[in-house]
């Protein structure tokens, strides 16, 4: 604990330190006034967001003078004129609701200073970009997004990816490791492995970095998140059969920093972060650079008291950079990203000892860069030209073992290189037209030498897409593509035609419709690449050697319902999907070898994934929304798997949802309660601490969150935000986890984590 104490003590001068610098410049800055003798009659105001940021660039309006001006950086006007009489001012900017003051009039000679105006945001009005590669009004999309913006991460005080993917409807994340923690989402029930997840809209999260993603990926490096269920966009590979996560990085708007530190305690035990971001924009706006910080040290938690860690132990030390360069005189924008992750995690026992000394260990330490380079040309006719490339490179250095077993260490090495070409918004009348090629080479390099596991494999996949939008009058919206991929695993060609339908004829109401296909080549997946210990022994998973592609087909169909009347919001969607898999991948037992069990990857016949989901949400901008989503489904194989003799997908619950209320009290506290509920299902639980294998009927759970956030101005421009909140407050994890040297450590289906106390602090400035 020392460590820690040190720790604090040098987070809080850094505090002082900033808050005492940015005091010092700011008084001692030359005070910009207005020469009010310059002007005959002057206007004076400012526009914020709900949230008291300036609002850059918002249209100001007089209409009785027909006089128009907009606003600076820091959302401040001025307007000049020379006549006087009763008069108001309107102010409008895309994505908000629009506002007026009340009348007023001006005496002659006389300035006057306006009352604060302020902008809501508008949710229908939206900007989304993941389904179809350019800029779509939320409501105008043919194929519905799902979006987290900032505001709702800082909100929630989320720490990494996992934390913000709990806050979408028909997204579940679990946790699927007692030692390490391993972690995947699966949307509308489906596994994570049917799902992509793109940084800046590209692939670059492989096999091996799939691992442990989710936790890697902080918070402080996300600007929003887009979520696309199913796969109606033929932008993305064919694996993209439940949807697509995309993570958007930071493009600032101003030039500002951020600076927060976090401590959680998790049983009593803490988990402290440091983020520090720096967002720079020129004057002209032409140049931006964001780049951020991140530093996390967890230590392990033993729920059960069993001398064996049920949270391992963590370090994660990040930083990245995102540039964005827009050259005016050729229409041309350069784009740059730079991201660097180091993360040491360890689960087991022993902690001070070497990992070969412990009854159980699994540790974990990874290095992983990412670069980025993308250019984006305006063509003459609007139509723009993209050509993004990636390079990531993953290493790990892994002991997965039990029995103080000298040789379970192994390594990892997994280069990614991605380049994507493509002509968006090529126009022909009523057709939007995206044309591109794309290709991705995965090399995986892994060696285990305790579990006589040694792959070496390339991967590679040519990939050619079209999609075109076709607007029929202003009501209906087709978006028809396909993709023809060629992956070094598949003998032929593989195409996959999709579609999505937008009906907007109703007034207050959007009717959509997808149909898409996809599938998944024979390789190694991430949980491949994780070693489950089962009674002292790992187990593996290798593929038959003859195993097939897997292939989808999917429908969705829904309804939504959105009013908007003044600053108040009414919401209600309900969706089906429907998802049939052919030659699923499925898991069965085959002769053991020394120190593992071992599981074959093979071709069975057919799978079903279907339900309804049903949303529900009213807001009151800036003061008051509740939003609740659920989805019912069922999940299903055509014949049933061969350990269990099951036709249930495991850990696939037949219902669950959520329920959110966010309620900001006004110049006192915004407040965030969320309730999360999960049904029942089907977990598998290996011998080891039980005497046989048994396929286990889990108990629903319920987990409440409740966060805080208090705003206290301080001088112009900066702030601190102070966040408390705590998380599963009713501590419902998950009470029959194994116990000892003999657990089988994939048996976790309850929440990621126990009852957790978090308190954190923001300075803006």
């Amino acid at each position: 604990m020392e460590k820690y104490r040190k720790l604090k003590k040098v987070i809080l001068l850094l505090i002082t330190i900033l808050v005492t610098y940015n005091y010092v410049i700011s008084v001692t800055q030359e005070i910009v006034k207005i020469d009010r003798k310059k002007y005959k009659k002057i206007i004076e105001g400012f526009v914020f967001d709900e949230h008291g940021d300036g609002i850059y660039n918002a249209d100001v309006i007089i209409p009785e003078k027909n006089i128009s001006t907009k606003t600076s950086k820091t959302g401040r006007f001025i307007i000049e004129f020379f006549s006087g009489g009763a008069m108001h001012i309107e102010v409008f900017k895309i994505g908000f609701l629009p506002a007026s003051t009340d009348y007023f009039k001006m005496a002659k000679k006389i300035s006057i200073k306006l009352p604060d105006i302020i902008l809501f945001k508008s949710p229908i009005e939206e900007i989304v970009v993941t389904g179809t590669s350019t800029p779509k009004l939320y409501n105008e999309a043919p194929v519905k997004t799902f979006v987290t913006s900032r505001k709702a991460i800082e909100k929630k005080g989320a720490v990494s990816l996992a934390d913000l993917l709990e806050m979408v409807t028909g997204l579940r994340v679990e946790n699927n490791c007692q030692n390490c923690n391993f972690t995947q989402v699966r949307i509308n029930g489906m596994e994570g492995k049917y799902s992509q997840i793109l940084i800046n809209g590209q692939p670059v999260i492989s096999a091996l970095a799939g691992v442990y993603a989710l936790e890697q990926i902080t918070s402080n490096m996300i600007e929003r998140l887009e979520v696309v269920k199913g796969g109606g966009s033929a932008l993305y590979g064919g694996n993209a059969m439940a949807g697509v996560i995309n993570v958007l990085l930071k493009e600032p708007i101003k030039s500002e920093s951020r600076f927060s530190f976090t401590q959680e305690f998790i049983k009593d035990k803490p988990n402290s972060i440091v983020n520090f971001n720096n967002e720079y924009v020129s004057k002209n706006m032409t140049t931006k650079i964001s780049s951020f910080t991140n530093f996390q040290r967890r230590e392990q938690m033993d729920y059960n008291d069993d001398g064996f860690s049920d949270l391992g132990e963590l370090t994660n030390i990040s930083f990245g950079s995102n540039f964005s360069h827009f050259f005016s005189k050729i229409d041309g924008k350069l784009k740059l990203n730079f991201v660097s992750i180091f993360e040491d995690r360890r689960g087991g026992n022993k902690f001070d000892q070497p990992e070969h000394f412990a009854d159980i260990a699994e540790s974990i330490k990874t290095y992983r860069v990412d670069f980025g380079l993308g250019w984006e040309q305006i063509l003459y006719s609007k139509s723009i030209l993209k050509f993004d490339t990636s390079y990531s490179y993953t290493k790990r250095k892994s002991y997965y073992g039990a029995e103080q077993d000298p040789n379970a260490y192994g390594q990892t090495k997994n280069p990614v290189f991605f380049c994507n070409l493509n002509y968006s918004n090529f126009s022909l009348k009523n057709h939007f037209i995206v044309i591109g090629l794309n290709f991705r080479s995965d090399k995986i390099d892994d060696i285990a030498p305790a579990y006589n596991r040694e792959i070496n494999e390339i991967y590679t996949d040519f990939g050619f897409y079209i999609q075109d939008e076709i607007e029929f009058m202003d009501d209906i919206t087709l978006l028809v593509g396909a993709r023809a991929d060629k992956h070094s695993e598949i003998e032929n060609l593989i195409l996959s035609p999709r579609a999505s339908l937008l009906y907007k004829g109703v007034k207050n109401f959007a009717i959509r419709g997808t149909y898409s296909t996809g599938f998944r080549a024979p390789q190694v997946f991430d949980e491949d690449l994780h070693i489950t210990q089962v009674g002292g022994e790992g187990q593996i998973i290798v593929n038959k050697h003859d195993l097939k592609e897997e292939k989808s087909r999917g429908f969705t169909f829904g309804i939504d319902f959105g009013k908007q009347k003044k600053n108040k919001l009414y919401q209600f969607s309900i969706s089906g999907f429907y998802n049939c898999l052919y030659d699923v991948f499925t898991l069965r037992k085959i002769d053991p070898i020394e120190s593992a069990q071992v599981f074959e990857r093979f071709n069975s016949k057919g799978a079903k994934v279907y339900g309804i989901e049903i949303e529900a949400g009213f807001k009151i901008a800036g003061k008051f929304e509740i939003f609740s989503g659920w989805t019912f489904q069922k999940s299903e194989y055509d014949e049933p798997e061969p350990d269990f003799n099951s036709k249930k997908l495991f850990r696939s619950p037949d219902i669950y949802g959520n329920l959110r209320i966010e309620w900001d009290i006004q110049k006192f506290v915004d407040v965030l309660a969320e309730f999360i509920y999960t049904g029942s299902m089907k977990v598998p639980h290996f011998a080891g601490y039980v005497k046989e294998d048994i396929l286990e009927e889990s108990d629903p759970f319920v987990v409440i969150n409740l966060s805080l956030n208090r705003k206290f101005g301080l001088i112009k421009g900066q702030d601190i935000i102070i966040h408390a909140s705590v998380l599963n407050i009713l501590d419902n994890y998950q009470k029959d986890l194994d116990r000892g040297a003999y657990r089988d450590a994939g048996y976790t289906y309850g929440p990621r984590v126990p009852r957790t106390f978090r308190i954190g602090i923001r300075y803006l400035f």
